[in-house]
């Protein structure tokens, strides 16, 4: 046997024996042995307890430890818990790399004020999070926190962190941290910069959402590699030197973002969520970002027209709410996947036009219609969608449509302006048919597209589920015949072949999949 060996011992005269089992497992050295257990969830590495008798205690040992008051009907149980715990590792004089509370209640502070001077000093913790969960608490976290020169990560949460302003001379120094991470928790600028400015080292900061944070200046923190602040109101944010920066994420509404006189020569991650982007933004952009790879711009305004060049951009996501238009040309030649997605049931449609590229790509398009207008403005509609498609062709397109409203629709065959139907590699419809299937809607898509293959929603249950089900398969194959449903839809000639693609599992799934064979299409208008 590969993990065990196994010893026989003889038993009785009927025959019987008894077998143990010498786990090899068992036979590694314990701190590899602690080392296992800590990769393990908390709840996990205190069953392993069960296995046998050596294990029993085993995971007292482990190198992170987790203390959470949801594991415990009552909080005595919980501190219990903790005080025996902790008391242990002291006895034994074990070290630990990870010390996680997290309390989502009302807590002793007499007991955290005794043991996490003694997990710093003591055990040599290098991992340190306090999370409180129940509303900004005014505890007085020990200043030791902020002196451990073994600490690399501490994060805190939701805690009250003004009270730091006692310690006007108390020197705060975090010399060796590297990741720092506040939520939630009290902070004013002042405190801010009397913490920062003690973390020499530091290469990861996230701030999200602390209260009373205006300004965020990082004057000497040349090795900052990854930068991320959810703000709200107007917050200032200076990067001195940018220079080691590969990834940067702000979410702030009322923030505008110019990054004119910096250079990020390393930056690979660009995510900007509702901030206020000026019109010269994207002016000369490959040259402040040589090596960024993905670029995300969420709810972001500014973006009504612009024009992006980058040789490195691999990753592009745009989300734009609803009531804003976008007009947008892009030139990024090594671009292997982009998204664009609406927030709302407005029927905006965006512009978008891509340069030649020199890889096969993905693009990903998710927009909601809502068609209660006039015929004229309808097909409007679909004739802006499908040079959204055209923009796309040269990549493998997936477009998602979500009905807010539906209404009969007829696309006359003479209506000028559409181009030549565009392949799409999948067409999700989703809350687009009823019950009845009429193929009106579909002749409106497949006048602009030739999907290969179709999704539709399925969110009925039980019967619903399974009479939609039989509907949409049973409409689907009267399109193949002729006559069945009329000959006016110019798109049935080529149409020569569709199937059911793994109806129950998809059933499963809520959705129910048709992939269709086409005529070969022209590159041309029509």
């Amino acid at each position: 046997m590969n993990n065990q060996s196994v010893k026989r011992r003889s038993g009785d005269d009927d025959g019987g024996s008894a077998i143990t089992i010498d786990d090899r497992l068992s036979q590694l050295p314990q701190p590899i042995l602690h080392h296992i257990l800590s990769l393990l969830p908390q709840k996990d590495a205190v069953r392993t307890c069960l296995l046998s008798k050596s294990w029993r205690n085993l995971w007292h040992g482990r190198f992170k430890v987790e203390f959470n008051d949801n594991w415990f009907a009552t909080q005595k149980q919980f501190w219990s818990f903790l005080d025996n715990t902790l008391q242990r590792y002291l006895d034994r004089n074990l070290t630990l790399h990870q010390f996680i509370f997290d309390v989502s209640s009302a807590f002793d502070f007499v007991l955290l004020q005794k043991w996490i001077p003694v997990v710093i000093t003591n055990m040599c913790v290098r991992s340190l999070k306090l999370i409180v969960s129940c509303g900004t608490i005014v505890f007085p976290l020990p200043f030791i926190v902020f002196q451990s020169e073994l600490i690399v990560e501490l994060l805190l949460e939701g805690l009250d962190l003004n009270i730091l302003a006692s310690t006007e001379n108390v020197m705060l120094k975090l010399n060796n941290l590297r990741t720092l991470r506040l939520r939630y928790v009290n902070i004013r600028d002042e405190i801010f910069e009397k913490i920062i400015s003690g973390c020499p080292l530091i290469e990861n900061l996230s701030l999200i959402y602390c209260r009373g944070l205006k300004s965020i200046k990082l004057h000497k923190h040349q090795n900052i590699k990854e930068f991320v602040c959810y703000v709200s109101g107007q917050t200032i944010i200076e990067i001195e030197d940018p220079h080691a920066l590969e990834c940067f994420y702000v979410r702030n509404w009322h923030c505008c973002w110019n990054w004119k006189n910096k250079h990020f020569p390393h930056l690979k991650s660009l995510n900007l969520d509702m901030v206020q982007l000026p019109a010269e933004t994207f002016n000369n952009f490959s040259s402040f970002f040589p090596c960024l790879k993905e670029l995300t711009l969420n709810l972001c305004e500014g973006l009504e027209e612009f024009s992006l060049l980058s040789s490195s951009i691999k990753r592009l996501i745009i989300k734009m709410d609803s009531r804003s238009s976008i007009k947008a040309f892009i030139d990024t030649p090594n671009i292997l996947y982009f998204e664009y997605s609406t927030h709302g049931f407005r029927h905006f449609l965006p512009s978008i036009e891509f340069a030649k590229t020199s890889n096969e790509w993905n693009s990903q398009i998710t927009v909601w219609y809502k068609l209660r207008r006039s015929e004229n403005e309808a097909m409007s509609w679909f004739l802006k969608l499908n040079k959204l498609l055209e923009g796309l062709s040269q990549s493998h397109i997936t477009l998602t449509l979500i009905r807010d409203k539906y209404k009969k629709l007829d696309i006359n065959d003479s209506f000028e302006g559409f181009y030549k139907p565009v392949v799409v590699e999948h067409l999700k419809l989703w809350d687009c048919f009823s019950s009845s299937s009429d193929p009106d809607l579909l002749n409106c898509f497949f006048r602009i597209c030739r999907p290969r293959y179709i999704h539709m929603n399925l969110y009925e249950d039980g019967r619903a589920k399974c009479k939609k089900v039989s509907n949409l398969v049973e409409f689907m194959s009267k399109l193949l015949i002729p006559n069945e449903i009329g000959s006016s839809y110019f798109w049935l000639k080529d149409l020569v072949g569709i199937e059911v693609q793994d109806k129950k599992s998809k059933e499963r799934q809520g959705a129910i999949c048709f992939r269709l064979t086409w005529r070969e299409q022209l590159n041309k208008y029509i």
